[in-house]
């Protein structure tokens, strides 16, 4: 961001500010088409003829103050439609102001030459009357450059005090007195107004700017926030077609490794061959479970995921869970607890995602709980909806740590998981079946205390659900 320093303004007149300071000045010579002139005629009435007591004013002086002034508001008038019509050009307009402001100012100060009577006292009075009052108006219309303010006071202050302090009599010096002391102090108060004009154009420009980085920074977020979202789509895109390409060939070793293994047409001969084919079935099979997450989670990311929601019983998808995973368990000596609330409602969702939910939240408690451990699976009515809970005794996790784990192929750094692996895809797939069936997932856990994972599922737009049968 660009920073001005308000202290140094006067002596650093970058293009912007005098630009600024520019356009006011131009703002204020529509004024001079009949402010000038009507003061001018107000000023010279006295000197008409009417009142002799302000002097003799030969009548084509009385002409040449009102030619002076009408010329030089018809210059400002044509110098301000050109300005809004080229504005191009900051130096040059600068110079052409100042010698229109110039001009201005001889007109005025030759106002005092024109009207002037010499030993006349009213006469030498009423001329300084319309000197003062221009000088007033000009420290306030005039100061916002100090160039353009000078060059039209100096001609009139200079011409006046001219004519004041060579004329006769007391009353024109105390006239040239008084208009030197009323230019000292408009001077000054152009000063001052001078500096808050530009201190307030300095930070209407800081103002300007910081929108202008605002808009900027806005801008560049949606172009990185777009790239972000394009190399995502990308990435899903090429997760979604390699896993596809890679399910094919791996079904075929899947296959021929199960017909070996079980010796569907024959003996294979050494035994070790057996094992090796077995093997190489259990790693395929693996393989393609990791793929088929990598798949899911790349349709959900591209919204392609598709769903048969249904009212479904949720033991039943348990009971699958369990069937998958029970082998693992038993090796590992755990034990698992199922318990299902008699009141609690059939969730409306897909049977094959419920169960993979099951599946994945079920690998995980036993994987990262010790031998001999336990695992509670639980199902109640809560917020109108389904909730199934499944909770072990494991390490647990780190209040950190816990939104991170529900982000694909992120995973919790134990001495559990370092030995049992994994993609870190489980979770990710818990919380984006979830969202698609409007629930949600989260954990609850602490260091040491093992981890509860719960996921919900709201059932009042499903269909009226069956009754559950009793036994």
């Amino acid at each position: 961001m660009t920073a001005y320093d308000t202290t140094n303004a006067s002596t650093m007149e970058e293009p912007r500010l005098l630009r600024a300071q520019l356009d006011m000045v131009v703002q204020f010579l529509p004024l001079s088409l009949w402010i000038n002139p009507s003061w001018a005629f107000i000023s010279i009435i006295p000197f008409m003829g009417f009142f002799h007591v302000f002097g003799d004013v030969p009548l084509w002086r009385i002409a040449a103050v009102m030619v002076l002034h009408l010329v030089t508001s018809g210059a400002a008038v044509v110098v301000q439609r050109e300005y809004y019509a080229a504005p191009a050009g900051v130096t040059r307009w600068l110079n052409r102001l100042m010698i229109l402001q110039a001009s201005i100012g001889v007109a005025w100060g030759l106002l005092v030459w024109l009207l002037w009577q010499n030993g006349n006292p009213i006469n030498n009075i009423f001329v300084s009357v319309p000197i003062i009052a221009v000088l007033w108006s000009y420290a306030s219309s005039r100061a916002m450059h100090s160039g353009v303010y000078l060059v039209t006071v100096l001609p009139i202050v200079g011409l006046s005090l001219l004519r004041f302090f060579t004329g006769t009599g007391q009353t024109a010096t105390a006239m040239g007195v008084m208009v030197s002391l009323i230019f000292l102090y408009t001077a000054i108060m152009a000063i001052g107004a001078r500096r808050q004009v530009e201190s307030l154009l300095l930070t209407r420009f800081a103002n300007d700017d910081m929108a202008a980085d605002l808009r900027s920074a806005h801008d560049e977020a949606l172009r990185k926030r777009y790239e972000a979202e394009s190399a995502n789509a990308s990435k899903t895109t090429f997760l979604a077609n390699m896993s596809h390409e890679l399910r094919t060939p791996l079904n075929a070793i899947l296959g021929f490794s199960d017909i070996i293994a079980h010796e569907r047409l024959g003996a294979v001969g050494l035994p070790r061959y057996k094992e090796y084919a077995n093997d190489i079935n259990v790693s395929g099979s693996h393989l393609l479970s990791i793929i088929n997450d990598i798949l899911d989670v790349a349709k959900i990311e591209s919204g392609k995921m598709e769903l048969a929601p249904q009212v479904l019983d949720p033991r039943d998808a348990i009971e699958s869970a369990l069937t998958v995973v029970a082998g693992r368990a038993r090796d590992r000596r755990q034990t698992i607890n199922v318990s299902i609330d008699d009141d609690a409602p059939f969730p409306f969702a897909d049977e094959r995602a419920l169960t993979q939910i099951a599946i994945n939240l079920l690998s995980n408690a036993i994987k990262f709980t010790q031998e001999g451990g336990r695992i509670d699976v639980t199902g109640r009515a809560a917020d109108g909806g389904f909730e199934l809970c499944i909770a072990d005794n494991g390490p647990g996790i780190a209040r950190e740590l816990q939104d991170a784990i529900f982000k694909p192929f992120n995973q919790i750094d134990n001495r559990y998981n370092r030995s049992t692996g994994g993609t870190g895809l489980g979770l990710s797939l818990v919380r984006g079946l979830a969202e698609l069936h409007g629930g949600k997932a989260w954990i609850e856990s602490s260091l040491g205390n093992g981890a509860r994972v719960y996921v919900y599922f709201p059932v009042g737009n499903a269909p009226q659900a069956r009754v559950r049968a009793t036994a």
